[in-house]
């Protein structure tokens, strides 16, 4: 693997993979796709260009060659940044979203679409894309189609659906007819979109990125050599900026161990950041006993996968949140807190939480089969899109 262009295979195929630049979840889960079709792809090498934002530097350290052992030398992945989509805007040390802000950055970016998509027109033509894959950037559907490009969603929610209920609808006009253009969608769990795939929909369900079981016992020992105290995985996303972290009352909560994202500033006894430079955050939720997180797909996900109770912050104004809370299956134990609840919340090794979470000790520690089948229809269905695209 490698980023050498004048040393690429005549018969390889250019796949365009675009990600959402609004936080790590789209990423973490494109890249449990990536390496899942990376690893089943055997029959022609791939020239694979990632295209992403914010995120770039942590997709780069992901899927750098040390961390694909097994992949085939063949594969070429490259890296691309631009700008994505608007994301969400929110309230200064606040959860809640900053719908003025929202307003004015989403009419900027607005402006700029034709801009974008023809620069993006351009550069598919350019290097000879065979696919675009986009989670969920809406500017690529628009390109491809234009270009006479498959395109390829890949989704549990849509930006178009996101501001349904944050902007006019009119405004959302442009979300709409770009979304329309994607020839193929596959859904995720909780998506609760309208009818795109002008070719073909699928609908699939939660996966994550399988955790590594020897890392996963070395954090464990690290954070509780005794096997005395319950580790929280505390994990609200790096796009909520909250300057009181630290005086929250749930860091006081006796025989806990609580993990946070590295750009929680949070100088206590009983708090343990995960390194800045560690990308494998699902060995972390892995090594816990509870996930106290947003509704955001990504880290439910693990923490449904690996068998981990949920306390989730109810953001019911967010309907992505309402429809990833509404896909948790009803028997895995979840509790939903506002954000003054939260912040009020301890916790102790006699909660009812803990207590629950016991009966399922050993199990989610790897992958169970629903994730890893999850994951293989995804990768078999770009498989199959490869095998009917035409190499320029």
């Amino acid at each position: 693997m490698g980023r050498d262009r004048t040393k690429l295979h005549e018969d390889l195929i250019t796949i365009c993979y675009y990600i959402s630049d609004y936080g790590y979840g789209h990423a973490t889960r494109s890249i449990a796709i990536i390496r899942t079709v990376l690893e089943r792809h055997h029959d022609q090498p791939i020239r694979l260009i990632v295209n992403c934002g914010k995120a770039l530097p942590f997709l780069i350290d992901s899927l750098q060659k040390e961390m694909l052992p097994w992949i085939s030398n063949d594969h070429r992945i490259e890296f691309r940044s631009i700008f994505s989509d608007t994301g969400y805007v929110l309230q200064h040390d606040s959860i809640a979203a900053d719908i003025q802000s929202l307003r004015q950055q989403y009419n900027l970016d607005i402006s700029l679409f034709e801009e974008r998509v023809t620069q993006e027109q351009q550069f598919l033509l350019g290097v000879k894309v065979q696919l675009v894959i986009s989670d969920i950037s809406p500017i690529p559907f628009v390109a491809a189609q234009r270009a006479g490009i498959e395109s390829l969603g890949i989704s549990n929610f849509t930006w178009y659906t996101a501001y349904q209920d944050m902007l006019e609808k009119s405004d959302l006009n442009t979300l709409r007819a770009a979304y329309a253009q994607m020839d193929h969608f596959i859904s995720l769990a909780g998506c609760a979109e309208p009818e795109w795939g002008r070719k073909c929909r699928i609908d699939t369900g939660f996966f994550c990125r399988q955790p590594d079981l020897q890392e996963v016992e070395r954090i464990r020992t690290e954070l509780d050599p005794t096997r005395q105290r319950k580790i929280i995985f505390f994990g609200l996303g790096r796009s909520i900026q909250v300057d009181h972290w630290s005086t929250m009352e749930l860091w006081d909560s006796e025989q806990c161990v609580f993990i946070v994202s590295s750009n929680m500033d949070i100088d206590h006894p009983n708090v343990v950041q995960i390194p800045d430079q560690y990308t494998e955050s699902q060995n972390y939720v892995a090594a816990a006993d509870l996930v106290i997180t947003k509704p955001g797909w990504g880290t439910v996900c693990e923490a449904i996968e690996l068998a981990k109770p949920l306390i989730l912050l109810n953001r019911s104004h967010f309907y992505e949140d309402r429809h990833t809370i509404a896909a948790v299956p009803s028997d895995h134990p979840l509790y939903l807190m506002s954000w003054e609840e939260i912040q009020q919340l301890t916790l102790s090794t006699e909660d009812e939480i803990g207590q629950r979470h016991d009966a399922q000790t050993g199990k989610g520690l790897s992958i169970n089969e629903r994730s890893s089948s999850t994951l293989v229809e995804i990768a078999d269905y770009i498989q199959n899109l490869l095998q009917h695209v035409k190499v320029v």
